[in-house]
């Protein structure tokens, strides 16, 4: 694989989808202690992808999960640009129709589960941004 001009090797990938499967497991764990009820993951469309789909009381969680290491670019949270919320809403939009159901019909909820790690940490602390997304439709 190449990533720019520097060849990327197949292990490094892989140890990173692996460490991003550990924390999605971390996030939909931690949102189960919560209450929620899961309902599907890693769920991928050609708008975009759905980490964690969630339900909690009347309300579908669409829930991304993102993690950082190393905070010299900012925290986690700080990664989710607009066109990144616009992926994940059509994600959802797509996830929902597949369902026979669509966004003005259904009680929706975009959170957010974020890793950060800084250096005085022994390990990552999670941070839930309920609502990361403000939706009315």
């Amino acid at each position: 694989m190449l990533s720019g001009n520097k060849p990327v090797r197949k292990s490094a990938v892989s140890n990173t989808r692996q460490q991003g499967a550990r924390f999605e497991h971390q996030a939909r764990r931690f949102l189960q202690q919560q209450g929620l009820k899961f309902i599907a993951a890693n769920q991928f469309f050609s708008c975009g992808e759905l980490d964690l789909i969630m339900q909690d009381g009347d309300f579908m969680v669409f829930v991304e999960v993102r993690q950082r290491s190393d905070s010299r670019f900012g925290d986690a949270w700080e990664s989710i640009s607009a066109q990144k919320q616009q992926r994940w809403i059509k994600a959802a939009e797509t996830w929902l129709n597949q369902q026979h159901k669509s966004l003005e019909t259904c009680a929706c909820r975009f959170d957010l589960i974020t890793f950060d790690q800084h250096k005085d940490q022994p390990e990552p602390h999670l941070h839930w941004f309920k609502h990361f997304i403000e939706f009315n439709h």
